[in-house]
């Protein structure tokens, strides 16, 4: 991957705010006030859903507030908007195909951050992107390597700096 990147202007965002506060902020990332929804076209073309799906687990529940997603929920905003790398993973078996947006920023006192936002939908579709996770991660122990590995391919985009 290319090196992390450093964003300026990027706040990291309060845990006292609750679930909803923190969406309606992410959402503003991509010019929606009001509306729970948006198609977003991607840095290549592909159009994304953008919508509380990213956030929700199996079971319908909020999970923005899961592990460092709160705090670094603009970030993943960033990552989706201007990602380092998309891959593309076909479905198997007649599953769903699946982007993979994965970016690393460098975060205060050389730490490092990376994110990881996955978009779905049925093999030989077109149209829309559905947004099914979107998260940030301090790890630093290969995890963002591991999501590029697999059948996944480097088809699609990779950012050159």
């Amino acid at each position: 991957m290319p090196t992390p990147r450093q964003l300026s202007g990027l706040e990291k965002l309060s845990p006292s705010l609750d679930e909803m506060a923190l969406f309606a902020r992410f959402m503003r990332e991509f010019g929606i006030e009001t509306q729970a929804r948006v198609e977003f076209t991607d840095v290549i073309g592909n159009r994304l859903e953008i919508d509380r799906n990213l956030f929700l687990n199996l079971k319908g529940q909020w999970k923005i507030m899961k592990g460092e997603r709160a705090q670094w929920l603009l970030y993943t905003a960033a990552n989706i908007k201007w990602p380092d790398e998309i891959w593309l993973e076909p479905g198997r078996y007649g599953g769903l195909d699946k982007l993979h947006y994965l970016s690393r920023f460098e975060v205060g006192r050389g730490g490092r951050l990376a994110c990881v936002a996955v978009f779905e939908r049925g093999p030989e579709l077109q149209g829309v992107w559905a947004g099914r996770t979107n998260y940030a991660t301090t790890r630093d122990d290969g995890y963002i390597d591991s999501k590029r590995l697999s059948d996944r391919q480097l088809r699609y985009w990779r950012w050159e700096r």
